[in-house]
């Protein structure tokens, strides 16, 4: 029986494809549902089909691609999709703060609030890539607070797989997140699991006709990427 161990240049080229490809998914470099062309895309990244398949089928299990039998895609945005997604996140963070309230330490709380005074304080015009990564340090702290690393992974996880959608949703949008981040953060300080949950609730989006409008501002914002 051949021996199925990889050896390390295998493993460290999979590990360098899949990190590459999972960077143009993050950064909507292909359009929803579009095919994977594994013939070019070894090609540009220099690399053979197996080393590929690998990095292909770890971000299948990521759910960042879909295995449609005869090849890769990217996933749609479909709204019943989107919608169980941000279904998830919603749940998952509710969890979160709700054991957070329990078990986040008195210091926890003090560097949540000193992060949040930071955040609140970032230029004007910073990014929306940058408003992203301050929103998801803010949560990832309380979830943290949490001690429950499958939460962790979860949520990471679902960050991941709606990121197009939260870049959408994050734009115009930064005095009403911070306010929301800040009630959430003074229900936590006052141990009130109840009302850090219905704060948490009230900033996630989760409304259909939220999604939807996302959704559309999504399309369009990947459509004039790949025609710029």
């Amino acid at each position: 029986m051949p021996s199925t161990k990889k050896d390390g240049k295998d493993g460290s080229t999979s590990q360098r494809a899949y990190a590459a490809l999972r960077e143009q998914l993050l950064r909507s470099k292909f359009l929803p549902n579009q095919k994977i062309n594994e013939v070019a895309l070894a090609a540009t990244l220099e690399i053979s089909r197996t080393p590929l398949r690998e990095a292909l089928n770890r971000l299948v299990a990521e759910g960042l691609l879909v295995d449609r039998g005869r090849g890769f895609s990217v996933p749609d945005l479909d709204q019943k999709r989107v919608f169980d997604l941000f279904e998830a996140r919603l749940e998952i963070e509710c969890a979160t703060v709700r054991l957070a309230c329990e078990r986040g330490t008195d210091e926890e709380l003090a560097e949540l609030s000193e992060f949040l005074k930071e955040s609140m304080a970032e230029s004007p015009d910073a990014s929306v890539d940058r408003l992203i990564e301050l929103d998801i340090g803010f949560h990832g702290r309380i979830a943290a607070m949490a001690r429950n690393k499958v939460l962790q992974q979860t949520l990471s996880n679902l960050n991941d797989r709606m990121h197009l959608i939260r870049w959408i949703a994050m734009e115009g949008r930064r005095e009403r997140t911070q306010s929301q981040h800040h009630d959430i953060l003074q229900h936590l300080c006052a141990r009130d699991a109840d009302a850090a949950i219905a704060a948490m609730r009230e900033h996630i989006l989760h409304r259909n006709d939220d999604i939807l409008a996302a959704i559309k501002a999504a399309y369009g914002h990947v459509y004039t990427l790949s025609n710029g």
